[in-house]
């Protein structure tokens, strides 16, 4: 299909098939940079101006497409599971080689020679004793280190209450509050707001339309001011209309968002396009135009904003 990435050509084209010539560098400078959604409104833009039919544009952009065997790339794109890695073993500490010291009351007797002339008795005795000593030895050293252990993990913390009365926080300077600035409240909709802006949507349609009669029905009879023209009557509103008309072609409006500012006042945010028939080219502006309404839904004041 024809998009943002090859309407530049697909132009080129159009011009050679219906105009025999080249196009224009600044015409098709012109329609570079549009994306997919402006590039068909502009497309079926020139389809008016031409007046293309719909089987005619759809000959051309086929037969463009088969010469240029255009395709849109395709971007592949995968999922992976991600892999948790494994927590790391924690270290362990290698506790000090403990030196036992023998037992200073223990003497051999002046007898023993060897373990095997002992008597079974007395070799029992000491045997016991030695490693009742060693043991409790052991069991201390043991108590000790693994208290030195924990206590290195232990980090030292304080209470929130504690380090709330420290009297090292006495001279902390506390950030004085930032006031928040107080927003405008927002205008509350009536039932009258829902009407005028009902009639805001269909005056643009009517517009588009290009009958005045349908339009000037919109207007207050004594209408204070139409852009630069205050109090305008009925032939300088129409007078107005057609010099507007006959420069351009397919007016219209998108993306209409309507904002009360005021009772009977709204503020109308749109995107005004319109085929220059000058420069040949599809047109398009951010508009703001303020609309005043009387009680009777009618519009007194119109202007750019």
């Amino acid at each position: 299909m024809i998009n943002r990435n090859n309407i530049v050509a697909y132009i080129a084209f159009l011009y050679r098939k219906r105009l025999n010539q080249p196009a224009p560098q600044e015409l098709l400078d012109s329609w570079t940079g549009l994306s997919d959604n402006d590039t068909i409104i502009h497309l079926n833009g020139l389809y008016r101006h031409w007046n293309l039919d719909t089987i005619t544009a759809k000959k051309y952009e086929e037969e463009f497409l088969s010469l240029n065997r255009y395709q849109n790339p395709v971007t592949n794109t995968g999922t992976a599971t991600p892999v948790t890695p494994a927590m790391p073993a924690a270290p362990q500490k290698v506790l000090p080689k403990v030196n036992i010291p023998k037992h200073p009351g223990y003497s051999a007797p002046s007898h023993y020679t060897s373990p095997a002339s002992a008597s079974t008795e007395n070799t029992d005795g000491v045997k016991g004793k030695g490693w009742l000593l060693a043991t409790l030895i052991l069991i201390i050293l043991a108590a000790a280190a693994f208290y030195w252990y924990q206590l290195d993990k232990v980090e030292p913390s304080v209470s929130a209450a504690v380090k709330a009365t420290d009297s090292a926080n006495l001279n902390v300077v506390v950030p004085e509050p930032v006031s928040t600035p107080i927003q405008p409240k927002e205008q509350e909709e009536t039932e009258a707001d829902k009407i005028n802006a009902r009639a805001i949507q269909d005056f643009f349609f009517v517009e588009s339309k290009r009958n005045f009669d349908e339009i000037y029905a919109f207007f207050d009879p004594n209408m204070e001011r139409y852009w630069d023209i205050n109090y305008p009557t009925y032939e300088e509103l129409r007078a107005r209309y057609e010099e507007t008309w006959s420069n351009s072609e397919n007016n219209e409006y998108q993306n209409v968002r309507v904002k009360k500012v005021a009772p009977n006042t709204y503020d109308v945010m749109s995107t005004y396009s319109y085929f220059s028939l000058k420069d040949e080219k599809q047109k398009r502006i951010l508009s703001k135009v303020r609309f005043v309404f009387n009680d009777n839904n009618k519009i007194v004041k119109t202007y750019g904003l």
